[in-house]
């Protein structure tokens, strides 16, 4: 996670380049939650993608608080907010670790004042167990813990990119298998079935997992939506752009800066080796596994 907070990581292209989180998603945590709708805190929101997702899909909160220990990601965030004055009047951001709630007020801290609590394709980077207990400590009774992300992406329409994606992101030596801050990329691609809620804190929990098997034919997306489904139609390009915003990426350029070519070039190279018929300009559906963990506070 310490390549996020880099003086010279590129929140901007991080948040143009992530995919964002579809409606549906949003229509489940609206669903989920019960009772007021008062102040609700996005910890881990880096640029703020999933924050102000929330703002827009959940207006009913009165007030949202996006919070990361990335100073280069919190800066990001308040640029964008500024970037659409009057349009997230509720959103603000502070700089944050994911265990300390210490921007609330003083009657607020570990006083059960916080009506949800999300956390967004970041957990993996936390120590789960301090963070599930402080945010016990700062929902009120029923208040919603929920934490969703996406892992491994696939291209419905050209399997065979599936393996080439698997030796880019784990190979250790062809790819980013030693550049990534572990353990956390191993619960991210584990889709944090390691991570257990305490049942002494939280209650209710409900689990989503979805896989390509689920989603890779079209008709069944077609017919059958899944609830969390990460869809995104991009060029190759930009899927390569997508790829330079990983942590794995950041690390391998910085022991890499005299490279005769980028890892990512190489990486799209071989694609276009499987499948001619494409280029760098052809536009392609990438989806991704994705997951979410609800429940509420006791």
């Amino acid at each position: 996670m310490s390549q996020f907070s880099a003086t010279d990581f590129d929140a901007k292209a991080y948040f143009n380049n992530r995919p964002s989180y579809p409606d549906s998603l949003y229509d489940l945590i609206d669903q989920y939650h019960r009772g007021s709708r008062k102040l609700a805190v996005d910890v881990g929101c880096g640029p703020g993608v999933a924050t102000f997702q929330l703002a827009a899909r959940l207006n009913s909160f009165d007030k949202i608080i996006g919070t990361d220990v990335s100073n280069t990601m919190v800066e990001r965030a308040r640029s964008r907010k500024n970037d659409n004055s009057g349009k997230y009047t509720q959103v603000s951001f502070e700089v944050s670790s994911a265990e300390s709630f210490s921007f609330l007020s003083t009657s607020q801290i570990d006083n059960k004042s916080l009506d949800m609590i999300t956390a967004v394709e970041c957990a993996h980077w936390f120590d789960f167990d301090k963070f599930q207990r402080a945010a016990a400590a700062n929902l009120r009774k029923g208040g919603t813990f929920a934490i969703w992300g996406y892992s491994d992406a696939f291209f419905p329409e050209y399997p065979k990119i599936d393996s080439l994606i698997m030796e880019l992101t784990y190979d250790e030596e062809h790819g980013f298998g030693k550049y990534w801050d572990q353990p956390g990329h191993t619960i991210l691609r584990s889709m944090y079935r390691d991570l257990h809620l305490d049942s002494n804190l939280f209650t209710d929990v409900q689990v989503g997992y979805f896989m390509e098997d689920e989603i890779r034919s079209k008709e069944h997306v077609k017919n059958e939506p899944v609830p969390f489904f990460m869809s995104k139609f991009i060029t190759l390009g930009q899927y390569q752009e997508f790829l330079k915003t990983w942590s794995g990426y950041h690390t391998w350029r910085h022991l890499h800066p005299n490279a005769e070519k980028d890892i990512t070039d190489e990486f799209i190279d071989r694609i276009l080796e499987v499948y001619p018929e494409l280029s760098r300009s052809s536009t392609v559906q990438v989806c991704w596994r994705s997951f979410y963990k609800f429940a509420r506070a006791l």
